[in-house]
């Protein structure tokens, strides 16, 4: 017996990227909110990468200032931030996770599920792979 093949046929390539996280990245337009995946459990991650010299960059988070409460699954970020030699953005951690990616120096997290949690800023260079000795960790709570 013959099948009949299909006369066309659509392969689908879906990269498994964190879309919270690459949602806000490259605007630099003040607040941004990300993508949220409704019904997807965050993945653990890997322990973060080893921090390479800051060369002049830094970063202050501005808000959430420590033990801030929030009502919902959105958090105001605002932070400064210098560049130094090697610096372009920053990547903003929640409990570990990379929850987003950041060039202005405001934004909205996004999903962040009740709870206590700690948010760590570091800044990173363009490659987007080189996160520099530059961070600051705040704690904050999500009801």
């Amino acid at each position: 017996m013959n099948c009949p093949k299909p006369a066309g046929f659509l392969i689908v390539v879906i990269m498994a990227l964190p879309a919270r996280a690459l949602a806000q990245h490259g605007h630099g337009e003040g607040p941004v909110k990300g993508i949220e995946m409704p019904g997807k459990q965050p993945e653990k991650t890997s322990p973060l990468p080893a921090l390479k010299p800051a060369e002049g960059a830094s970063v202050k988070i501005l808000s959430p200032k420590e033990g801030q409460s929030f009502k919902g699954d959105e958090i105001p970020l605002q932070f400064k931030m210098v560049k130094g030699k090697r610096g372009s953005h920053v990547h903003a951690y929640v409990d570990g996770e990379l929850m987003g990616m950041f060039e202005s120096e405001k934004g909205t997290l996004t999903g962040i599920k009740p709870g206590r949690h700690t948010l760590e800023l570091r800044v990173v260079s363009k490659d987007h792979q080189t996160e520099l000795n530059a961070t600051d960790r705040v704690r904050f709570v999500a009801q």
